[in-house]
C-alpha cells in the first residue's frame, strides 16, 4: 500500500505541479491587488487587522472543542462539495476556481498583514492564524482534484473503471483524514501557539 501511494504521487507529479501553479496564480493576484490599494483602503485593512490582533491580546483561548467543531463542519461542507465536483468533467473547472479562491483569500490576508504590521507581528500572526492548518487543508483539496482529473481521463479512455472508482474513493478518504487533521491543528495547535505568543505581537 505504501509503495502504491508513493508511486501514485510520483507518477502524477506533473498534475500536482499544475494545481500548485494555479494556487500560486491566486496568491500572486491577491498580492498585486493589495499592493495596488490606495491609502484609504490600506487604512481600512490596517484597522481591521489591528482589531483582530487586539482581540487575541485581550481574550483567553479556552473553548478548543468549539473551534474544532466549527472548523470541521466548515471544512467538511466544502470538502464534500469538492469530492462530488472533482469526479466530473463539468465540476473540475469549479474545483480549480475553488483552489484559486482559497489561494486568493490566503494571499490577500497574508499580504495585508505584512503591509500593515511589523515583520515579527506579521510572521507570528500569519503562521499561527492562517498558514499551518490551511496547508493541510489545501493538501486534501490537491489530492482530490488530481484524483478527479485522473478519474475523468480514465472514464473517457474506458479504462478499468472499477479500479479507478476504488482509487478515487481511496484518495478521497486520505483527503478526509487530512481535513480532520487540519481542523485539529487549527483548534489545538495553530491557535494555541498564537495565544502563547500573543505578548510578542
Amino acid at each position: 500500500m505504501k509503495q502504491f501511494v508513493k508511486n501514485y504521487f510520483f507518477q502524477n507529479r506533473i498534475e500536482y505541479l499544475k494545481v500548485f501553479m494555479v494556487f500560486i496564480i491566486g496568491i500572486v493576484i491577491s498580492i498585486m491587488i493589495v499592493n495596488q490599494s490606495n491609502n484609504d483602503q490600506k487604512k481600512e485593512i490596517k484597522d481591521y487587522i489591528d482589531n483582530k490582533i487586539e482581540l487575541v491580546k485581550v481574550n483567553n483561548y479556552e473553548n478548543k472543542m468549539e473551534v474544532f467543531k466549527n472548523s470541521l463542519l466548515r471544512n467538511l461542507k466544502n470538502y464534500i462539495l469538492i469530492v462530488l465536483l472533482a469526479s466530473s468533467i463539468i465540476g473540475l473547472p469549479i474545483v480549480y476556481f475553488i483552489v484559486i479562491k482559497k489561494a486568493f483569500s490566503i494571499g490577500y490576508t497574508a499580504a495585508s498583514i505584512f503591509a500593515t504590521q511589523n515583520t515579527r507581528t506579521a510572521i507570528i500572526f500569519i503562521c499561527n492564524s492562517i498558514l499551518f492548518h490551511n496547508i493541510i487543508y489545501l493538501a486534501s483539496i490537491f489530492i482530490v482534484l488530481v484524483s478527479g482529473v485522473l478519474f475523468t481521463k480514465a472514464f473517457f479512455e474506458r479504462r478499468n473503471l472499477k479500479f479507478e472508482v476504488f482509487r478515487y474513493m481511496f484518495f478521497a478518504l486520505i483527503g478526509l483524514i487530512l481535513i480532520i487533521v487540519s481542523s485539529l491543528c487549527e483548534a489545538y495547535i495553530s491557535i494555541n501557539f498564537l495565544y502563547l505568543l500573543k505578548k510578542y505581537i
